[in-house]
């Protein structure tokens, strides 16, 4: 996980694992449980004191892989 969100954010790491339809395929990952995920990101973007432009880019990014991740 942290490979994947370092290498996704421009960071040094490389990310060698599934991409994120295959590897949340079956899941059964659902709207309510994205949006539960979302607060839970944004209390610890809060506790943590980051940025709100910082704060905005994370979001955005997670937000780019919601199709990828929440079954229809």
């Amino acid at each position: 996980m942290i490979d994947f969100l370092c290498a996704s954010a421009g960071g040094s790491l490389y990310y060698k694992g599934r991409d994120m339809a295959l590897l949340h395929k079956g899941m059964g990952v659902s709207a309510s449980d994205w949006e539960l995920f979302l607060v839970h990101l944004q209390a610890t973007l809060d506790k943590f004191h980051v940025p709100q432009p910082e704060q905005r880019e994370v979001l955005a990014f997670v937000e780019s892989t919601k199709a990828d991740i929440v079954e229809k």
